[in-house]
């Protein structure tokens, strides 16, 4: 891509009291409903096209809107395919290709001429207000935005021709091709259309200097000297194809029907449809002399799954070929692992306004270096959208968890999961804990784990989480050790194993949970580790906990039964208690 649009700052602007964020080539905003995701939009297109705000697009009427945007990639080549003039404007204010701009409106309905723009001098650090011709100057840099719209109705976007439509960008891919193989046999036509129709055609309709002589008979009764002629003027060939749009023909019908005769899902399709194909044009031109903003609210809209996926490639093609791509999303389909660096989570409360939770941009290397496997697991498919739109979330080491704490969550709350804006992924081992919740913090999600007894043992002092000489670990080791050779245990390096043994390791931990001389221990590690966001089951497993004799569905079925049926206190009598402290634990 050659340039764009990386950093942007925004003040002052609707739900928006300030936020600033880099921008990428293709940038996924996602965000629960509401959290003003459309207004970021709206504000990157404000800067590249002033218009005049109103009081409702104020944050605080008082204080002035800003908006302050760096463009990168201003290369000698682009410079180069710039007008004369506004190349000339651009040059003085480069540093290392990069040009910062800053518009300002100060109170709402403002005049043109009241809206500021400044370019940063990096000669001295200082604004530069108003330089003449910088506007247009950056107009040449960016074309018109192309800027789609979630919730409405798409036909205006693929029926009109328009500079900032779909349809009309698409027509100016053609317009060229069409105007070299059939530009003189056009013109012709437009030609003798002239001749009839122009107020000084050679060949004027009859009708027409009728019409002309009638009407100067009556004015020359109030100005003799006056003369008028009906002029119907004729386009000129690139006028033609601003009346360019789609007709849609249904079951091979011979006669074409308006897209606003289609509901939604069949515009959104449609409009998908052509952005696909702009990128298809763009790949075979390979021209990317300019750069154009496509801004979409929620492009997977009414399409299914498999068109979503196809939408992203197609989407991601333009992001290389001259388009920069940045759009609002609920699809985890629109975001693949490798988009999740520039990926912004977008929130929303009463004191901060929209802003955004911390991003992986910066720290991505040092994650793929470190937790690859679980920065891919984490965003598998399964995944990915409970993490980007949850406030919170839980990792969890078994099937039981993921299974049954969802529905302990609702029975215990009287809310579901999602309600909590809480997300519970199952990591795949408890190994992964340390790893998976170092990938989560870093993009600023609080995190939590539930993990079986033994990541005590095996992993938290690896993990940093306890000391290598802690006296409660010291002590559950040496109660295995007097417990191992009566139960059939088998030990390695002090730790119950499966190898050549009549019990399994979870059994083990699980018989370990049961002897009364470290009850006092295993409490003080459940305290320490929850410390650290981490739950330990103190029985062993969860398993344990909730009475189950399998892992399997039909198990999980029969508990869920017998708690709608009888209740949590009367199907766990011993164990409700630690069950509710589990689940208010993870909801803080």
């Amino acid at each position: 891509m050659s340039h764009k649009l990386t950093t942007i700052e925004i003040q002052n602007f609707k739900s928006i009291i300030a936020i600033e964020f880099e921008l990428s080539e293709y940038t996924p905003l996602v965000g629960y409903n509401n959290a003003g995701k459309s207004n970021i939009l709206e504000a990157i297109k404000w800067v590249l096209r002033k218009s005049s705000l109103k009081s409702t697009d104020f944050n605080d009427v008082n204080s002035p809107v800003i908006m302050t945007a760096k463009i990168d990639g201003i290369s000698k080549t682009i410079l180069e395919n710039l007008n004369a003039t506004h190349r000339q404007r651009i040059e003085p204010f480069l540093d290392s290709e990069s040009l910062t701009i800053r518009r300002t409106q100060s109170t709402p309905n403002a005049t043109a001429a009241q809206i500021r723009l400044e370019v940063l001098n990096p000669e001295d650090g200082q604004w530069q207000s108003n330089p003449t011709g910088i506007d247009n100057a950056i107009k040449d840099l960016f074309p018109e935005p192309i800027h789609i719209g979630a919730m409405e109705n798409s036909e205006e976007d693929v029926s009109k021709s328009k500079s900032g439509t779909t349809i009309g960008k698409l027509l100016s891919e053609i317009i060229g091709p069409i105007e070299e193989q059939y530009g003189d046999q056009l013109r012709t036509v437009l030609d003798g259309l002239k001749n009839v129709l122009d107020a000084d055609g050679e060949n004027r309709a009859t009708e027409l200097s009728e019409f002309d002589q009638q009407v100067n008979e009556k004015l020359d009764a109030f100005f003799p000297d006056i003369n008028v002629k009906v002029h119907v003027p004729t386009p000129e060939l690139k006028e033609v194809f601003t009346k360019g749009t789609i007709k849609v023909y249904e079951n091979q019908s011979l006669n074409g029907t308006d897209v606003s005769a289609l509901g939604h899902g069949a515009q959104r399709s449609i409009q998908m449809t052509l952005i696909r194909h702009l990128a298809d044009l763009k790949i075979a031109s390979q021209e990317q002399t300019t750069t154009t903003l496509l801004l979409i609210d929620e492009p997977e809209l009414y399409l299914h799954p498999q068109a979503i996926e196809i939408l992203r490639v197609s989407l991601k093609t333009l992001a290389n070929q001259g388009y920069q791509i940045i759009f609002t999303t609920h699809s985890p389909f629109m975001i693949t692992e490798k988009d999740v660096a520039n990926t912004i989570l977008i929130r929303k409360n009463s004191t901060l306004g929209t802003h955004k939770r911390s991003s992986l941009k910066s720290a991505i290397p040092q994650v793929e270096q470190e937790a690859q496997h679980q920065l891919t697991l984490l965003f598998a498919l399964s995944n990915s959208s409970n993490i980007l739109f949850s406030e919170r979330v839980v990792l969890t080491e078994g099937k039981t968890e993921k299974r049954l704490v969802p529905f302990l969550i609702e029975v215990i709350t009287n809310n579901t999961l999602g309600t909590h804006k809480c997300a519970l992924v199952k990591q795949g081992g408890s190994g992964n804990t340390r790893k998976s919740k170092m990938v989560l913090e870093m993009m600023d999600l609080p995190c939590k784990a539930i993990v079986d007894l033994d990541y005590a043992f095996k992993h938290a002092v690896d993990d940093g989480f306890l000391e290598a000489d802690d006296d409660d670990i010291t002590a559950c080791i040496a109660e295995l050790a007097s417990i191992a050779t009566p139960n059939g245990i088998t030990l390695d390096n002090g730790l119950p194993t499966n190898r050549n043994s009549s019990m399994s390791a979870a059994e083990a931990f699980a018989l370990l949970a049961q002897q009364p001389n470290i009850q006092t221990n295993i409490e003080n590690l459940k305290t320490k580790l929850l410390a650290e966001n981490i739950w330990i089951w103190k029985k062993g497993t969860i398993e344990k906990h909730l009475n189950l004799t399998g892992k399997t569905e039909s198990v999980w079925a029969n508990f869920v039964n017998d708690i709608e049926n009888d209740g949590i206190e009367t199907t766990l009598p011993n164990d409700h208690t630690e069950i509710t402290e589990c689940i208010n634990w993870i909801l803080t």
